[in-house]
């Protein structure tokens, strides 16, 4: 078993059965719809969000097919996955054995250590080949944006330069010094400098001798520390935090949620909010489910009050499901499918941060 089977094995135990593998290769694959944002913080998959941004659906789906083959996972009505006894213990194993990085926050960071690392490895790149007085090379980026970013804050004079230069190096230095010695080579490898070309992941992996997919997700952990320890003590790295400053925000919402967020913070009621937007009730339902997520202080009371809040959290519980349709099933027309997800979407969050707590 290699460790991407054990991601995947990850993934359907806490799934568990209650979504589909559409569900799952959503969540791995980084959608950004209410739904796949819900399923994440339901079933405590927030951290993995995105880790396989760029997976084939039709390789995803030939992997499940070969967990069913090998007995690790039933598949309830062809589409529902769920472990067997022999997958639990072969995830225990797996999970024993070579545990997930405890840095890795796909949903918090995912984005923002992307552009980080476009930009860091570009900036380093011209910065290590012009001090060479190499004005000759081929950018190791060829994003427009990150080569509009680079070429806005680069230093204008050698001076400057050798400044930014050293002051970057003790920087990333402290920084990496701060993780396991693996775990910093595998950031290092990447780098592009005068006289040495970054390793491709592959070379890493090989070098590091790692699986691949553990080398991937050990190096995106890694940049999600990086990413949290600079935005947190923005004093403490100056130079890095010029690279993440134009996108930290308080809460991890999509674009469109946080518009919605203004406006309710306006008093505004959820069929003004979609008049004023031009959209669909049921999409300014999915955001306040989005928003139950991430934002504390929001209050599903005016949606639906509290003590019809907990008449649907005992009827989950009793039926031992998440399941939309089942726990609608239950109560008939006593609510609708928005009041069921959005008490589900806010208790589950408060729950799991009571016990983080």
């Amino acid at each position: 078993m290699n460790y991407l089977d054990a991601i995947l094995l990850l993934g359907i135990s806490r799934m568990d059965g209650e979504r589909t593998t559409s569900g799952l290769f959503h969540l791995f694959n980084g959608k950004k719809s209410s739904q796949t944002v819900q399923d994440g913080r339901l079933f405590h998959l927030s951290h993995l969000f995105g880790i396989l941004k760029g997976y084939r659906f039709n390789d995803f789906q030939e992997k499940i097919n070969e967990l069913h083959h090998d007995g690790l996972i039933e598949l309830k009505d062809g589409t529902y996955p769920r472990l067997s006894e022999s997958g639990r213990i072969e995830l225990q194993e797996q999970m024993e054995r070579r545990p997930l990085p405890p840095s890795l926050d796909g949903w918090r960071y995912g984005d923002f250590s992307t552009v980080f690392w476009r930009r860091l490895t570009l900036f380093v790149q011209t910065l290590s080949y012009t001090l060479h007085e190499d004005h000759h090379f081929h950018p190791i980026q060829n994003n427009p944006d990150t080569l509009q970013w680079v070429k806005h804050f680069f230093p204008r004079d050698k001076q400057s330069r050798i400044m930014a230069s050293s002051l970057l190096f003790n920087e990333l230095m402290i920084l990496l010094q701060k993780m396991e010695d693996i775990d910093a080579e595998n950031v290092v490898l990447r780098l592009t400098r005068s006289g040495r070309i970054g390793q491709t992941a592959l070379q890493v992996a090989e070098r590091l001798q790692l699986d691949p997919m553990e080398c991937h997700i050990r190096f995106q952990s890694a940049l999600h520390f990086m990413v949290e320890k600079i935005l947190d003590g923005q004093k403490s790295y100056p130079v890095l935090y010029i690279f993440l400053k134009d996108m930290k925000q308080s809460y991890a919402l999509t674009g469109s949620t946080r518009k919605t967020y203004q406006l309710i913070n306006k008093g505004l009621q959820l069929e003004e909010v979609a008049a004023i937007r031009k959209l669909k009730p049921s999409t300014i339902e999915d955001h306040l489910v989005e928003l139950a997520i991430h934002v504390p202080e929001m209050d599903i009371d005016r949606y639906i009050p509290e003590s019809d809040q907990i008449r649907i959290l005992e009827v989950s519980k009793i039926l031992g499901t998440k399941r939309l349709k089942e726990i609608k099933k239950a109560f008939g027309e006593d609510y609708d499918y928005f009041q069921i997800r959005l008490t589900l979407a806010k208790h589950e969050v408060s729950h799991h941060m009571e016990k983080e707590g």
